[in-house]
């Protein structure tokens, strides 16, 4: 548990710091301590504190076309089709398709950062409408829908604070979605309510330390240093 404290610090750390990431991070190396469906019920429900005083603390900053015209439109039927998907899915096979995800998002990242001379431009709408469904997808079951989503999103151009805000508003309302699923569906148990708790205190942690390096700090090396753990850990968990 002290392990999976400093992993959910760093992961909260980076969603305050980008607006994405956090359960992506945490559930990739906190599935290296503990099985998958038992994290995600515990990722969600501290995910959303983090998202609700970033949503409304940066409100202004939310762009509400793409959210409510583009983003939620397009995500919300596959978000909802996870659910169902993951029902279907066995611990082992559920971590080694995680991982094999992660691993690919993370290289396919690095290689864009070690090529900027290639910068993409904007995706036409059909493509840019797939990479949504594909990230309603994954964030119905794995709650990590950001890397499908960032890639939708590249070539837009948005200001870094525009993007923090519109990106914890889709959290917000999503993870409200799996939370209440989870409830219904009997995940919420006395352990998970109990690691819920016991990990809380890091997330006002992780906040003030996004806010306060938000506009400071180079988010290229930090987010290079960032995908090459996800990409050596995707690695491990879907060949382990």
């Amino acid at each position: 548990m002290l392990w999976l404290g400093a992993i959910v610090l760093l992961a909260f750390f980076l969603q305050a710091l980008t607006g994405f990431g956090s359960i992506v991070i945490a559930l990739t190396l906190g599935a290296l301590l503990f099985p998958i469906p038992e994290l995600l019920p515990v990722l969600v429900a501290l995910n959303l504190p983090l998202c609700t005083y970033l949503t409304v603390r940066h409100r202004s900053k939310i762009d509400p076309g793409l959210l409510l015209r583009e983003i939620l439109p397009w995500m919300g039927p596959t978000v909802v089709l996870g659910l169902v998907v993951a029902r279907f899915l066995q611990g082992e096979l559920l971590r080694q398709i995680f991982g094999a995800v992660v691993a690919f998002f993370a290289a396919r990242e690095i290689w864009f950062m070690r090529h900027p001379d290639r910068a993409q431009a904007p995706a036409s709408d059909f493509v840019f409408r797939a990479w949504l469904l594909v990230a309603g997808l994954v964030h119905g079951v794995y709650a990590s829908g950001g890397p499908p989503l960032v890639q939708a999103l590249a070539g837009r151009r948005l200001d870094r604070s525009i993007f923090r805000a519109t990106l914890m508003m889709v959290w917000l309302v999503f993870n409200v979605l799996l939370f209440g699923w989870y409830l219904i569906d009997g995940r919420m148990t006395d352990e998970v309510w109990l690691r819920t708790l016991y990990l809380l205190p890091v997330v006002p942690i992780g906040i003030a330390l996004g806010e306060v390096l938000h506009t400071r700090i180079s988010e290229r090396a930090f987010r290079m240093s960032v995908q090459v753990l996800l990409l050596f850990s995707g690695i491990v968990l879907a060949t382990r």
